[in-house]
């Protein structure tokens, strides 16, 4: 009874062996199914622009063996090839045979199935290059100054777009806090769909920034009299007061001191006349950084109210 246990034993091993390679054959032998996704390169022609939606990749359904998928690395599949050139107004269909597959293996689908084809004829155009801003200069300054070089884009691109632009904006150049004038090299905005700028990356950008200038009326300011002598004559003015009028930076308007301002009027040659009344223009001497624009009254009268010592006669 051993000795048949031990003889039997080859022959069960044997059968186990064969009934394994025959599991293995029959699931490597299988009809099996795998999705994968296929890259599509479209040739398009130069002088026409692909305005309909495009298709850059699609999934696909294949089917064969399993010994045969198991080989195929579905990462690297040769993408498909679309030539639209002489396509107008067209539907193209992705079919299975535009996928190359190693032999045995097929695509049962494909999505999407197609994609729609609508171009438009290319045309170019100058524009204008225009800066956009954003934010404010600093307290009391403000931008004087804003040009760009070169002044305008090449653009092209479909015509209905074309048509339609008037002007290109540059990227954003942030004015907030600035106080200080700066040359700038700044992109230009991303161009509208289905168009493209012909030209330089960037653009120069110059900002000429000064401080915030105004007007400042300083009234009630007394008119002091220049050019007598301790021994001449003294004057009256009437009226004893005017309004200075100065213009300038803010910061320097705001920070003047009144007092500062002697309103006068030039009383020379007026020592040896005999006369009583005179008028004469008022000056100031303006403050640095400031100019005078008006002086009101413009004209005050002078009034002799001593003669002082008369003048030598000739013998």
């Amino acid at each position: 009874m051993r000795g048949l246990l031990i003889d039997n034993l080859p022959q069960k091993g044997f059968a186990l062996v064969m009934a394994f390679a025959l599991v293995w054959f029959v699931h490597e032998d299988k009809v099996s199914q795998a999705t994968a996704t296929v890259r599509v390169r479209l040739g398009l022609p130069d002088e026409r622009i692909l305005v309909s939606p495009t298709v850059d990749k699609v999934s696909v359904v294949i089917e064969g063996k399993y010994s045969a998928l198991r080989k195929l690395d579905l990462e690297r599949l040769q993408p498909i090839l679309l030539n639209l050139s002489g396509n107008e107004g067209d539907q193209i269909t992705f079919e299975p045979e535009m996928v190359r597959l190693p032999h045995g293996l097929t695509v049962k689908s494909v999505r999407p199935a197609a994609m729609v084809v609508r171009f438009e004829a290319r045309i170019e155009k100058k524009v204008p290059v225009v800066v956009k801003t954003e934010g404010e200069p600093a307290l009391g300054f403000r931008v004087t100054q804003l040009a760009v070089e070169p002044p305008e884009v090449q653009i092209t691109g479909a015509e209905s777009v074309i048509e339609t632009l008037t002007k290109v904006e540059t990227a954003g150049v942030e004015l907030a806090g600035r106080s200080r004038s700066a040359d700038l090299l700044i992109p230009l905005r991303l161009p509208p769909a289905f168009v493209q700028y012909v030209g330089p990356e960037k653009f120069k950008v110059s900002l000429v920034i000064e401080e915030g200038r105004g007007t400042r009326v300083v009234g009630g300011r007394p008119v002091q009299t220049r050019g007598t002598s301790a021994m001449g004559p003294t004057f009256e003015v009437s009226p004893p007061t005017v309004d200075v009028t100065l213009h300038g930076p803010a910061t320097l308007l705001e920070a003047l001191d009144p007092e500062t301002l002697h309103p006068f009027v030039d009383t020379r040659g007026l020592e040896a006349g005999r006369r009583v009344l005179y008028t004469r223009a008022v000056s100031v001497d303006p403050p640095p950084g400031l100019t005078v624009v008006e002086v009101k009254p413009g004209k005050v009268a002078l009034l002799r109210s001593s003669q002082g010592p008369a003048p030598a006669t000739t013998p």
